[in-house]
C-alpha cells in the first residue's frame, strides 16, 4: 500500500508540475497574442490610430476644396483655408494651428498630427524632417533616373549648350574657335548632393562639388550679352538637374534680362525642380535682408554716380550695346560680405569651397564709368563678389575680361519624399535615401 501510495504521489506531482508548465505557456501565448508587436490589443490601437487619421484627413482635404472652391479654382489662401477648418475642427490656436504660407501645415493640437496642404489642394500625412534630416547630409538624389525603378530621364532634358547669342536673343557672349558652337552642360549620376536648407518640410539640396561644362571648363560669360541674359543661361545650366526622382517639378523659377533701359524683364523656367544658386539664397543663410544692404556697403542706393552719360547693354541691338551713350546716375545695387557672416560652419563649408557663379546681377558705378556686374562666390576672399562683365563709359561700353567660374546647382525636393526610417553612410556622413 505504501508503495502504491508513493507511486500515486509522484505522479501527481509530475503532472501538476506539467499543468503549471502548460498553463505558463498558454499564458505567455495569450498575453503575446493580445500585446505583442502584432497582437490584438496593438492591432485595435493600430487600428484606432489610423481611423484617427482618416477622420482627421479627412476634414482638411475638405477644408482644401473648400478654400479652393472659394477662390473660384484659383489658389488656396490662408483666410479662406482658416475659414474652412474652423467650420470642420473648431478654433485656431485651440483645436488646431496653421502655418503663416503656403505650403499650409495643420496641426491637431489634441494629437498632435500634421497635415501637409500643396498648392493644388493635395493633403498628405506631415512629418517634420528636420527632426530627422540636418543640414550637411547627403541625400541619394540622382538627376538622372525618373523613378524608383532606375528609368532614364529623357536625354534631351539633361544636356544644355549654352550659346554665344546676340543683344536680341539670349546667350552667354563668349566666342573663341573652340566655343563657338556653344558651352555644353549634360547632368550625370556622379554628382553627390547635401542638405542646405530646411523649411516648413521643403528640403533644398546643393550639389556638393562645382559644375563646370562637358569638356571640363569653367562657364564663361563676357560683355553686354553675358551680363544681359546671366541669369537666364545660369539657371538653364542648372535645370538639367530637376528631372530626377524626387524633385519637385512644379517649381517656377524667375529671372530677370536686359539692360537699364530696357524695363522690368523677366522670364521663367517651369517644369524643373532645380535652379542656379543666387545671392539670396546665400544671404537667407547668413540671415541677411534688404535692410543690410546699406550696412554692407554704404553706396548701395546711391543713384548720384555717374556724373556722365553712359553706354550700357540693351536687348534692343544685335551686339547688346547702346548705339550712343544715355544713361547716367544708375543706382548702386552691390555689396559685400564674407562667409562669417554664415554661423553654421557645415553651411559655411558647403557654400565657400571654390570660385562660382550666383544667378544674380548687380551694377555698381564710379564718377566716369558703370559696372554691369554679375555676381559669384569668391574662393579667394571667401565671399560674396562681382565681377563686371561689361563696364560703360561715356565713350563706349566695353567687355571685362571674359570671366569663368563654375556652376552650383540646387534641387528643391518634394515634401515628404525622403525616408527618415532608411539611410546609409557616404564618408562617414549620413546619406538619406527617397521614399
Amino acid at each position: 500500500m505504501k508503495e502504491k501510495f508513493k507511486n500515486a504521489k509522484g505522479i501527481t506531482l509530475i503532472a501538476l508540475v506539467i499543468t503549471i508548465i502548460v498553463l505558463l505557456i498558454l499564458a505567455g501565448v495569450t498575453i503575446a497574442t493580445l500585446t505583442g508587436d502584432n497582437g490584438i490589443l496593438t492591432r485595435a490601437s493600430d487600428a484606432k490610430e489610423q481611423t484617427e487619421i482618416g477622420d482627421e484627413k479627412e476634414k482638411v482635404e475638405l477644408s482644401a476644396v473648400g478654400a479652393l472652391a472659394k477662390d473660384n479654382g484659383g489658389e488656396i489662401k490662408r483666410n479662406y483655408l482658416n475659414e474652412e477648418l474652423t467650420s470642420y475642427i473648431g478654433t485656431e490656436g485651440t483645436d488646431y494651428t496653421l502655418s503663416g504660407s503656403a505650403p499650409f501645415i495643420v496641426t491637431y493640437s489634441d494629437s498632435g498630427r500634421s497635415y501637409l496642404i500643396d498648392e493644388n489642394g493635395n493633403v498628405s500625412e506631415y512629418v517634420d524632417i528636420s527632426k530627422y534630416v540636418g543640414v550637411g547630409d547627403y541625400v541619394d538624389y540622382n538627376p538622372t533616373v525618373s523613378n524608383k525603378n532606375g528609368t532614364s530621364v529623357e536625354a534631351s532634358k539633361l544636356t544644355y549648350t549654352s550659346p554665344t547669342g546676340s543683344g536680341t536673343e539670349h546667350g552667354n557672349g563668349y566666342t573663341s574657335t573652340e566655343e563657338d558652337e556653344g558651352q555644353t552642360f549634360t547632368a550625370t549620376a556622379d554628382t553627390k548632393w547635401r542638405v542646405l536648407d530646411i523649411e516648413n518640410g521643403t528640403v533644398t539640396l546643393i550639389s556638393e562639388n562645382l559644375i563646370t561644362t562637358d569638356a571640363g571648363e569653367n562657364f564663361i560669360m563676357s560683355g553686354a550679352i553675358g551680363y544681359l541674359y546671366a541669369e537666364r543661361e545660369l539657371n538653364e545650366i542648372c535645370k538639367i538637374y530637376g528631372y530626377g526622382y524626387g524633385a519637385d517639378t512644379s517649381q517656377v523659377t524667375e529671372y530677370s534680362y536686359g539692360g537699364p533701359t530696357d524695363g522690368e524683364l523677366t522670364g521663367e523656367i517651369t517644369g524643373s525642380g532645380a535652379r542656379s544658386i543666387t545671392i539670396e539664397d546665400i544671404n537667407k543663410e547668413a540671415g541677411i535682408t534688404e535692410d543690410d544692404y546699406t550696412t554692407l556697403d554704404g553706396n548701395y542706393g546711391n543713384t548720384t554716380n555717374p556724373t556722365v552719360n553712359v553706354y550700357y547693354p540693351t536687348i534692343t541691338t544685335s551686339n547688346g550695346k547702346s548705339s550712343s551713350a544715355g544713361v547716367k546716375n544708375l543706382e548702386y545695387t552691390y555689396y559685400y560680405y564674407n562667409k562669417t557672416k554664415i554661423e553654421n560652419p557645415n553651411v559655411q563649408n558647403m557654400l565657400f569651397n571654390g570660385n562660382y557663379w550666383l544667378a544674380s546681377r548687380c551694377v555698381n558705378t564710379g564718377s566716369s564709368y558703370s559696372d554691369f556686374n554679375v555676381r559669384y562666390v569668391n574662393d579667394f576672399t571667401v565671399g560674396t563678389y562681382a565681377d563686371n562683365v561689361c563696364r560703360g563709359y561715356s565713350p563706349d561700353l566695353i567687355g571685362g575680361p571674359s570671366s569663368n567660374y563654375a556652376v552650383r546647382p540646387i534641387v528643391i525636393l518634394k515634401s515628404n519624399v525622403i525616408d527618415t526610417s532608411s539611410s546609409t553612410e557616404y564618408n562617414g556622413e549620413t546619406m538619406w535615401n527617397l521614399k
